[in-house]
């Protein structure tokens, strides 16, 4: 009987076709099944003999691998689509994996990679480098760190961990400096209006996180030990653990601490990251994983360092905690679902108790203009003749104690997301629930937000890919709002994407902004939400069998109904403001050969206020923003050796009138140099160099950065 049953199966056959995206016979395709292989013939068909069923691959050059299932005696198809330019999947832009360029948005992603050859400490340092944003620190060490995005508003950029937002209600990025890059495993950022799918703070763009998993599947836990020491006292340790049980349980673990004397009086700045990613797999098809990530830092703010006039005794401590549970369930091919519930806590502490004293003097460049536009030249003596084309400026600067600060915000999210896979693309549609409550003014206050998404991304013939979609989003203290974006991109003949897009994204209010209540300022339970009307026009090639890769990206933002304090008795905020930023983004890979490669980008920036409750600033650009920036790196890795060579330049840009009635933040170039050995499968030193030119710079005017730094370390890995 079996071996009449054997007998038979032999006789058996799996036959089919393959086509391509229009449906035309795809000649020389290899198909296999089971272990057995076939080629299509000018017709397309196959037949694989001896099977009677299986899972069916099809793979040609030129189109992705596809799979489906097969049986003897069915019509057995494959339709094949064109294979992306890139082997990189982004999920931010729209909800769901989809190719890089598909995706219908300027989208940068930095790749555990990137992290580990770079060995930065911290996220902030790894961001100068995508084009479009501009990182901006006061001062050095633990100082404040602001993004502005395409000319955006500090605010208006939402910071993701695994899909939980950091931000302060209301966009205030206060823990950027915290940010650690260990335990990450990657970093997607997306340029442009993002409030159809993440609400209303995403009004220029969004940048998340993604922890490192373990593998269900080790054996053995896997394990990290690294231990460095640097310039200025710095001192820096990490350690991670991860690995997996029983083909179901797995999980990440790391600890990292970073502490720095600093190279000014009272510039310590310490940090301890703690951060946990532990998922069980509860079915074939449905798994939870808790998340959870906690920084605790210590700042000194020894304050306008650039001038020479320190602040002794300020300081500040920031404990920020993320936590999370993610279900996720697969009920079909065509259906997945995702629920989340989390929580982000955001502690501040700041002291200054001391009132200090200095005499400051420095000479200073004018260059004439309807405003004059002033910048800081050097420090100096009452006693210095300026030179020609200078002016020597006295003034006497007081520090302005305030006592201590406590700052509290918190969030509560529950949100769910279904995915409805179709033929050609897949449907996304998300609902969010958030509590946003902190202590403003010494009062405990608090505002719900609901939101609605529904987001389709949909590609014709493998050669036309759209995506968009709307958010509703209501608040109990601003109401209803109405969030839409689109966009559509060609894939033209040799590897060119051609992509288009428009949105509108808003950024509501913060807590303080509404809330606020003291003798100096009240908030304005009236505000409205800032709105964002963006446009882009996007154009990716790779040339030379994909040896290189370009991108250029023209946007244009129109920002209405931004909010702006108004000085009074007391003071408060209203929706008075207007501006807009166009701009060029530029940037390419190349790789020279399998072990040198190079990278570059810059930005063509420019932005102007277009209305404003101070009469002066109207015409002018934004502060913070500089008109030209530009990012350039080589890297060369043989062998056991990687080395990566940078610099960075960021041109002029206006600023808020200082002490010394500087208004200018003078052009730049930083730097850097890291170099690993990869010594053996576990050892491997390393050392990194920053501003490596020694220069001389400010990033927010009388804020020194520091000179010339290096660190040199060991990482060992099991």
């Amino acid at each position: 009987m079996y071996s009449l049953l054997f007998a038979l199966s032999l006789l058996a056959d799996i036959k089919g076709v393959v086509v391509d995206p229009m449906g035309m016979p795809v000649p020389q395709a290899q198909v296999s099944c089971n272990g057995k292989a076939a080629t299509t013939d000018d017709t397309g068909t196959f037949t694989v003999p001896g099977v009677e069923s299986c899972e069916l691959t099809a793979e040609k050059a030129g189109f992705a691998k596809q799979t489906v299932a097969a049986k003897e005696g069915q019509e057995n198809k494959i339709a094949l689509v064109l294979a992306s330019s890139s082997e990189e999947v982004l999920v931010t832009a729209t909800g769901a994996p989809v190719a890089l360029e598909e995706a219908g948005v300027s989208a940068s992603i930095v790749t555990a990679t990137d992290l580990q050859v770079r060995n930065v400490n911290r996220v902030q340092d790894v961001l100068r480098d995508v084009p479009g944003l501009t990182i901006v620190q006061t001062g050095s060490g633990g100082g404040t760190t602001s993004v502005f995005m395409r000319g955006g508003d500090a605010d208006s950029t939402v910071v993701l961990m695994d899909g939980i937002p950091m931000n302060d209600p209301g966009g205030t990025l206060n823990n950027l400096i915290g940010m650690s890059s260990s335990g990450l495993d990657h970093i997607e950022v997306v340029r442009g209006p993002e409030s159809a799918l993440y609400g209303a703070e995403a009004a220029s763009g969004v940048i998340q996180m993604f922890t490192k998993h373990g593998d269900p599947e080790a054996k053995m836990p896997h394990g990290m030990l690294q231990y460095e020491r640097g310039t200025f006292s710095t001192d820096h340790w990490t350690a991670g653990l991860n690995g997996g049980a029983f083909g179901r349980f797995d999980y990440s673990l790391t600890a990292d601490q970073f502490r720095t004397s600093g190279q000014f009086l009272n510039n310590t700045f310490r940090n301890t990251t703690g951060t946990a990613n532990i998922g069980y797999q509860i079915a074939d098809n449905t798994s939870i994983r808790a998340l959870f990530r906690e920084f605790d830092s210590f700042t000194g703010t020894p304050g306008l360092t650039g001038y020479g006039a320190f602040n002794l005794d300020g300081r500040s401590n920031d404990r920020d905690t993320m936590a999370g549970l993610r279900f996720d369930d697969v009920r079909s091919s065509f259906y997945s679902h995702r629920a989340t519930f989390s929580y982000h806590r955001l502690s501040n502490l700041s002291r200054d108790e001391t009132r200090e004293s200095y005499q400051v003097a420095a000479l200073t460049r004018t260059e004439p203009g309807p405003v004059p536009s002033v910048y800081f030249v050097s420090l100096a003596t009452p006693s210095t003749v300026p030179d020609p084309g200078t002016n020597l400026l006295v003034r006497t600067v007081n520090t302005s104690p305030f006592g201590a600060s406590l700052r509290i915000t918190d969030r509560m999210i529950g949100n769910y997301q279904g995915n409805i896979t179709h033929k050609g693309g897949t449907f996304v549609g998300k609902y969010d629930y958030e509590r946003q409550s902190g202590n403003i003014s010494g009062r405990d206050v608090f505002r719900h937000n609901n939101g609605v998404s529904l987001y389709e991304q949909y590609s014709w013939i493998g050669r036309i890919f759209a995506s968009g979609g709307a958010r509703i989003e209501h608040s109990d203290v601003y109401g209803w709002r109405f969030a839409p974006r689109g966009s559509i991109t060609f894939l033209l003949p040799t590897n060119t994407y051609l992509r288009a897009s428009l949105g509108r994204s808003i950024k509501q209010p913060g807590l303080l902004e509404i809330f606020g209540l003291t003798a100096t300022f009240v908030g304005n339970p009236n505000l409205k939400p800032a709105t964002t009307n963006s446009f882009e026009l996007g154009l990716t090639r790779e040339w030379f069998n994909r040896r290189v890769r370009t991108e250029a990206a023209y946007f244009r933002n129109q920002y209405s109904d931004l909010i702006q304090f108004l000085s009074g008795a007391p003071g408060t905020w209203q929706n008075v403001a207007r501006a807009r930023s166009r701009g060029l983004e530029v940037s390419g890979t190349v790789k020279v050969t399998s072990t040198l490669s190079a990278r570059a980008a810059y930005t063509k920036l420019n932005s102007r206020v277009l209305g404003s409750a101070t009469a002066s600033d109207i015409g002018l650009a934004l502060v913070r923003r500089p008109e030209n920036s530009g990012t350039f790196s080589i890297q060369y890795a043989p062998k056991r050796w990687t080395a990566i060579f940078g610099a960075r330049f960021m041109g002029n840009s206006r600023d808020n009138t200082s002490t010394l009635g500087i208004n200018r933040i003078s052009a730049y170039n930083v730097g850097y140099m890291s170099v690993t050995w990869q010594a053996n499968r576990y050892l491997a030193p390393y050392l990194a160099i920053n501003n490596m030119f020694n220069e001389q710079y400010q990033q927010v005017s009388g804020y020194a950065s520091w000179d010339r730094n290096a660190t040199g370390g060991i990482r060992v890995t099991w």
